[in-house]
């Protein structure tokens, strides 16, 4: 097959969870079949460039035009970034890319999928990867977008689209690692003379990091909180200071994903006890390190990490209740070795050429669907639903 992917971020050190995905998948397809991913001017990353994937860089915007209409409208910048690839791309020959050289697009975010479904005759696949989509962008690409083929990245979240479109999901492929790179024989990236935790994520509040610091502060354990990521990451330092510990609280900032491995192998707890997650990734990525993991009680976290086998669950806020559970951690080696242990078991689960084969399953449905139809359509069995764009 050749397969298509679009996604503004998808080839950019600044990708964040969904993008992540793509590229993996994106690479493990390419050793099979013609990959083509269509995403914004820039360096690809190291694992695209090693890869057989074939990157179709795609004008974007600018930060200065993107924040600017950002602040005017409604609109969220990724919105923004997907209304301009979109647009200038149909006039720099897109569509016509993209029937010439795919034979099934997939697309990751709401806009994407409304905007394409509608312009190119080749099949589409959306891929849900939020238990939170009744918001209006959601039900606007239900009402109108013309894809059949509906992919999920947890088993909850399959259930949530039954739930609230009626739909039925064509395939369901988990996020996954990539063990030779994700391991517990990954150098560490620093050294700590005092215990570790480390956060890895998006700095604001619904990620839960504010609600870790605060907890630190609370816990009798003296410890380094070592926090990866980009965001409010000056109001962190803040609530660092005001809970007592600004001087054990180090922030990183946004870096490689290929350098993440090194980080969970330096410290002796990962913590993510986010309010909302689609996955998690982080955590299993910490698993695969054979780092014990502390994370928010959520449904999507319960379907791979099991409270008290292969770390911890917490109700997200509660911060005394996170302060308990790491003071537990960070003064017990046995029952942190005894976690990393049966996570890191857990963790060969989910590895991404496993994934991958099921979204090849999806794509393949997509294709011979299409096909049937253009059959029943040339037999005038029935027709096509045509483009409310075209």
């Amino acid at each position: 097959m050749r397969i298509g992917f679009f996604h503004e971020s998808a080839g950019t050190k600044h990708a964040g969870g969904i993008a992540i995905y793509l590229q993996y998948m994106a690479a493990e397809l390419s050793k099979s079949h013609d990959v083509y991913l269509y995403t914004q001017e820039g360096s690809p990353t190291a694992l695209l460039r090693d890869s057989a994937v074939t990157i179709v860089p795609m004008p974007g915007i600018s930060d200065r035009i993107a924040t600017a209409i950002t602040t005017l409208s409604p609109a969220g910048r990724q919105d923004i970034n997907s209304l301009a690839m979109v647009g200038r791309g149909v006039g720099n020959d897109l569509i016509e890319h993209i029937e010439t050289n795919t034979d099934v697009l997939i697309t990751f975010i709401w806009l994407d999928d409304l905007l394409l479904s509608n312009l190119v005759d080749v099949p589409t696949v959306y891929g849900f990867h939020r238990i939170d989509i009744e918001g209006f962008g959601g039900r606007l690409r239900d009402t109108h977008s013309q894809t059949r083929t509906i992919l999920a990245n947890t088993e909850r979240t399959a259930e949530r689209i039954t739930e609230v479109f009626d739909r039925t999901v064509d395939g369901v492929a988990y996020p996954g690692i990539d063990p030779d790179q994700f391991n517990p024989a990954v150098p560490p990236a620093f050294e700590s003379d005092e215990p570790a935790v480390l956060f890895v994520g998006r700095v604001q509040e619904q990620k839960g990091v504010f609600d870790l610091v605060n907890a630190v502060g609370d816990v009798d354990t003296d410890c380094t909180v070592h926090v990866v990521g980009a965001g409010r990451t000056e109001a962190l330092r803040e609530t660092a200071w005001s809970a007592g510990i600004g001087d054990s609280v180090r922030i990183h900032g946004e870096i490689p994903h290929d350098e993440l491995p090194g980080y969970y192998t330096a410290v002796d707890v990962f913590c993510l006890p986010s309010y909302v997650e689609s996955f998690g990734m982080a955590n299993l990525e910490a698993m695969a390190c054979g780092t014990p993991v502390v994370s928010g009680r959520l449904a999507p976290i319960e379907s791979y990490l099991t409270h008290g086998v292969h770390g911890h669950l917490v109700e997200p806020g509660d911060t005394e209740e996170l302060a308990a559970v790491l003071e537990r951690l960070l003064t017990s080696p046995e029952e942190r070795l005894r976690l990393g242990a049966n996570a890191l078991e857990r963790s060969k689960t989910y590895t991404w050429d496993n994934q991958a084969t099921v979204l090849e399953a999806v794509c393949a449905q997509a294709v011979a669907t299409d096909d049937e139809m253009e059959v029943e359509n040339t037999e005038g069995a029935r027709e096509v639903p045509q483009s409310t764009f075209r």
